[in-house]
């Protein structure tokens, strides 16, 4: 019996680009689920640019092992222009994501994420 997953993964396509909004738990190897169907989204939609709105994750990967993850689970997310929208509290994140090479830029108002994405 398979068991209910602790996150939710809704998106959309607005202009021209993809939205994706992550709510819920997504920890240790919940955490990679949620990546490969993030990456499944991105592909489906032939998405050319992202955002990714997680201010409603709880419980989420340590900031201290993004390096680690992102050096080992290749994902189409690190090859398009992406915005991230997450809560000012997490800022942490966004430290920890330049350090393991990402070139997301992060938001804490889903407006100006929207702006500059469409500028990209």
């Amino acid at each position: 019996m398979e068991t209910a997953k602790e996150y939710q993964i809704s998106s959309s396509v607005n202009d021209r680009f993809l939205e994706v909004v992550v709510t819920g738990n997504a920890i240790d190897s919940e955490f990679e689920k949620m990546m490969n169907e993030v990456d499944s989204i991105l592909k489906a939609n032939r998405a050319k640019k992202a955002i990714f709105d997680i201010r409603a994750i709880g419980g989420r990967l340590p900031h201290t092992e993004l390096y680690r993850f992102v050096r080992n689970h290749p994902s189409i997310i690190y090859e398009i222009p992406s915005a991230i929208v997450d809560i000012p509290k997490n800022d942490h994140y966004k430290i920890a994501s330049k350090y393991a090479g990402l070139s997301w830029e992060w938001f804490t108002d889903i407006d100006t994420a929207r702006d500059w994405l469409m500028s990209k």
